[in-house]
């Protein structure tokens, strides 16, 4: 198996030692350290991969992080230390990364990991464990370690650190494909989408592949990463609820941290990609207390819909608030999703049910419990039915004029399917299923399910 080699990353002047410990344990537990020094106000002469060396890789001068302000310093070094990394890994230089730091250098080494593909080993010691750790994390797999304190080499922080090297070590050790793995799809879901995604990924084990369920709430991020490196090739993205999240700056968004963009992976890598408007009825905010007050305004005015007439948003638990998008909002997502979508590389539809897009985006004569909203509490909290087909969303039918008129409809991978059903509708679940079986079968093309039952576009 041979000695992994660990990247030991951190501000070398002044956590010299705290570094220093790190690979010493590092190559105490097995593996071969090599130091890596993101320092912002000094560099060493002892480091490995020296701070000269790291700003290089952007052709950026020491002179100017040293003046720079602190903000300005990280950035500097953090970009160029994630450039740096990936030449690192792509050499055989880097097969774990770990770091102990404050907050300083929190911010600055995690910048350095969340450059590196899934599954090399990314451990974070730092005493900043108990608050927010979400901007450093972003979208990657990176483990958060309380050390108890950010220096200092004692009785409580050697076992700390020693606990963190044995398991940096040890996980580079796994391999890259565990043993028995098979063919992974992505499905998105919210619980409100579940019925459908739970049949979606009932069908594709039958075809021999795992699914992987993201839940729409910001890691759409890690499932747009996870394709772009390989490990996910087909996806059923019904709930991108994502895309109204990121509009309105929802905690439950996208992470600010992140550099990708929503619903372009697959497109881009040309596996077969199957979308739907799942839980682009609403915006799932934070708590009600943290709801900008202009929503709020919104909302008692009715300029948004309220619920059941109350002049308060919809409370889907005491951490989400549901919005209700406007047709305008629903107009910019749908032209984003034709962007995104245009170009696609590889078989690609985009299905429209037109009878609503979530549990709570349905009509009281769909209701039930089994739906995910019961007999007797009216029409869903996100229903808005269009004035002139009254079974329909009036969110649908605008989404599908608006995708009518901006779908490439010149691309041969590209087609769009309108349903007359409800997307908790068993049918619509085969009908995506059929989909992505043609597109796995390679005997997918535009134009096909038009003779299909409740298909009316």
């Amino acid at each position: 198996m041979g000695k992994p080699t660990i990247v030991c990353a951190g501000m070398c002047n002044t956590k010299s030692a705290e570094i220093k410990y790190l690979a010493e344990q590092v190559a105490e537990q097995g593996g071969k350290p090599v130091i890596m020094d993101l320092s912002l106000g000094a560099a060493v002469d002892w480091a490995d991969v020296s701070l000269e060396e790291v700003l290089a890789s952007t052709g950026t001068r020491i002179e100017d992080v040293f003046a720079a302000p602190r903000a300005t310093a990280i950035e500097l070094v953090g970009r160029a230390g994630a450039v740096k990394i990936l030449e690192l890994h792509a050499a055989g230089r880097c097969e774990g990364i770990i770091s102990w730091a404050g907050s300083v250098g929190t911010t600055t080494a995690t910048r350095v990991m969340r450059a590196l593909p899934f599954g090399v080993p990314k451990i974070m010691l730092t005493d900043m464990a108990s608050s927010d750790v979400s901007m450093w994390l972003g979208n990657k797999d990176i483990y958060i370690v309380n050390p108890t304190a950010e220096q200092g080499i004692n009785v409580v922080t050697r076992k700390a650190v020693a606990n963190a090297a044995a398991a940096v070590v040890a996980m580079a050790l796994v391999p890259d494909v565990p043993r028995g793995s098979k063919p992974l799809v992505a499905i998105t879901s919210y619980g409100t989408t579940t019925p459908t995604v739970l049949r979606c990924a009932e069908f594709m084990k039958s075809k021999g592949w795992d699914a992987s369920v993201f839940h729409a709430v910001g890691v759409g991020a890690t499932m747009e990463d996870l394709i772009r490196s390989g490990l996910i090739t087909a996806i059923i993205d019904i709930t991108p609820a994502e895309l109204m999240n990121n509009l309105f700056d929802s905690a439950y968004g996208n992470p600010k941290t992140w550099e990708g963009e929503r619903l372009t992976a697959a497109g881009a890598m040309g596996i077969p990609q199957i979308v739907a408007p799942g839980g682009l009825d609403q915006a799932a905010l934070g708590p009600m207390h943290t709801v900008a007050q202009r929503y709020l305004d919104d909302v008692k005015a009715e300029r948004r819909k309220s619920y059941m007439g109350s002049g308060l948003p919809y409370q889907h638990n005491a951490g989400v608030t549901i919005l209700l998008p406007t047709l305008e909002e629903v107009e910019q997502v749908s032209m984003e999703i034709a962007r995104k979508l245009n170009d696609t590389l590889g078989p690609t539809a985009f299905v429209i049910p037109m009878r609503g897009w979530s549990a709570y985006d349905q009509s009281e004569q769909l209701a039930t419990r089994e739906r995910g909203w019961a007999e007797g509490n009216g029409d869903g909290p996100t229903w808005q039915p269009d004035p002139s087909h009254p079974d329909w969303s009036q969110r649908a039918t605008l989404m599908l004029s608006v995708l009518q008129k901006h779908l490439n409809q010149n691309n041969p991978n590209l087609d769009l399917l309108a349903c007359d059903m409800h997307i908790l509708d068993v049918e619509l679940a085969d009908l995506l299923n059929r989909c992505m079986g043609d597109m796995l079968d390679h005997t997918w093309r535009r134009g096909m399910y038009r003779d299909v039952d409740g298909v009316i576009y």
